[in-house]
């Protein structure tokens, strides 16, 4: 963020321009650089304590040195978790890499499948990351009680984390520790079907197509052999899956033994048994496909995008399964929810991309997922324009269906970078009366309000939106135009009055 000491040296003479600018006809926003509302921009970094905005209510579980809390908001009572980590190693530490590694990469992440950060705050003596809260657990629980599972559970689960790894993987993400302990429960829908997260991206990392990784990371049931060899791609998370899938069929892993050491070797051979029970009345659908994961050849073995067009999804419908929304008249109000959407100023749009991504659980939002997953033929997590006409022509007729499709494209694509992301095109596909309700308007505005005095300053828009900011010949220009949307008095600040009514005029 725009906030050490030279830049704000740098910005005073800026600011008073902008004083002697908010004196004349204001400029409409549209006529500069567009700032893109990204992730990292809405997942806000504090340096207080959480105990401002979070109650702990309950103790869920410590590790080696973190400790995690069921947390309430204390503006909208939502209910989070909370990772609490003591800063007692050095600034350098690999524990405190992993820390800040695994809060950059869910930063980018946008996937209904992936666990979503919300916040997170870091002080002289700890970091807080808030994130959504998975009540019903890891996956390796429910696999101990109740397992094996049939293969339609299975597939529905399988399917929902290949998606989630197709997207990591486009985004060349590769999460290198993926196993039932870092797949998280959300709840089960009326079928007893669960939705899941994938979580836990602390050893995860960014890769170079064709560029060989060599650390070894991963736990020893579920790590691929390449990666023993410290020659190894982002196909090592294929190879996890393979082993998730034979566990969920059959409650016992495909390489066993007495220790780590003697697992790992059992992995480095690469062979297993798929003629024992259960597997002798398991489909042969389901076998090859596990054989195509747990592929000793990286080459030959099988990709996440490939793996979701494999026909044991196909056999138990685990797409439309998964994103099937009950009443025809929700997808419809949907649509012209994106028909009508509009962006009116900076402040709007971003608060409610940051009041979206707190809200992933009310029905609407869940709903707008389910229809972008029904449009998303690739399944990268990503809408091309092609895409959305395809998807919304098989579900939504109109005269001007053409016309539609082209104005909601350009009023959703703000960047122009080609594509409408998940939360891009959820934001203009739901209801937005939820969050004009007093305490959810409140919860944002203190978003925006970072020393808590009721107004949005100068200096507040420029902490939060500088680093946005392409052009910085134009960052006063920019962040005067962003007040001047909003500002009606012309004081120069934004209300809670004025803040309100501009969030509002969402639902005229």
């Amino acid at each position: 963020m725009g906030s050490n000491n030279s830049k704000k040296e740098e910005n005073k003479e800026l600011k008073k321009i902008g004083q002697d600018a908010n004196k004349s006809d204001p400029s409409s926003f549209l006529s500069f650089t567009p700032i893109k509302v990204t992730n990292e921009l809405i997942v806000a970094e504090s340096k207080s304590n959480s105990d401002g905005e979070y109650k702990k209510i309950k103790f869920l579980g410590e590790g080696s040195y973190a400790s995690v809390y069921q947390v309430q908001n204390k503006y909208t009572g939502s209910i989070c978790a909370m990772k609490v980590i003591k800063k007692k190693f050095g600034s350098s530490s690999s524990e405190e890499k992993e820390i800040l590694n695994e809060i950059n990469i869910l930063r980018m992440m946008d996937h209904p499948n992936i666990l979503k950060i919300f916040e997170f705050y870091s002080n002289p003596r700890e970091f807080s990351i808030v994130t959504e809260l998975c009540p019903m657990g890891e996956l390796f629980d429910q696999i101990i009680d109740k397992g094996p599972f049939d293969e339609k559970y299975s597939a529905y689960i399988l399917y929902q984390v290949f998606s989630a790894v197709n997207y990591c993987h486009k985004m060349h993400i590769v999460h290198r520790d993926l196993k039932p302990e870092n797949i998280l429960i959300v709840n089960k829908d009326d079928n007893e079907m669960p939705f899941i997260k994938v979580c836990d991206f602390g050893t995860s990392k960014i890769f170079e197509t064709g560029i060989a990784e060599k650390k070894v990371v991963g736990s020893s049931y579920y790590i691929a052999p390449e990666v023993l060899k410290k020659n190894y791609n982002e196909k090592c998370d294929i190879w996890s899956i393979g082993v998730i899938m034979y566990i969920l069929l059959s409650q016992r892993p495909p390489f066993g033994g007495r220790d780590d050491y003697e697992i790992m070797e059992n992995v480095k051979t690469g062979k297993y048994d798929l003629s024992k029970s259960p597997f002798d009345k398991i489909s042969s659908e389901a076998k090859d496909l596990i054989k195509k994961t747990l592929n000793m050849n990286i080459d030959e073995r099988i990709s996440a995008e490939e793996a979701l067009a494999h026909p044991w999804f196909k056999k138990f419908n685990s797409k439309e399964l998964f994103n099937k929304v009950k009443d025809v008249n929700t997808i419809k109000d949907l649509i012209k929810n994106l028909k009508k959407y509009r962006r009116t100023s900076v402040i709007q749009e971003t608060a409610l991309a940051y009041l979206v991504r707190h809200f992933p659980h009310i029905k609407d939002v869940v709903n707008a997922c389910k229809l972008f997953n029904q449009i998303d033929h690739s399944e990268d997590g990503k809408i091309t324009k092609d895409e959305l006409y395809k998807g919304i022509s098989a579900l939504y007729h109109s005269s001007t269906l053409k016309k539609d499709i082209d104005d909601i494209f350009k009023n959703l694509d703000m960047d122009n970078d080609g594509y409408i992301g998940y939360e891009e095109f959820v934001r203009g596909a739901v209801e937005k009366e939820y969050f004009i309700q007093p305490n959810v308007l409140k919860f944002a505005f203190r978003y925006f309000d970072k020393d808590g005095d009721g107004q949005i300053t100068f200096d507040e828009i420029e902490e939060l939106f500088y680093e946005s900011i392409p052009d910085k010949n134009q960052v006063n220009e920019v962040l005067s135009a962003i007040i001047k949307e909003v500002d009606v008095n012309k004081d120069r600040k934004i209300s809670f009055d004025e803040f309100s009514d501009v969030m509002k005029a969402m639902i005229k």
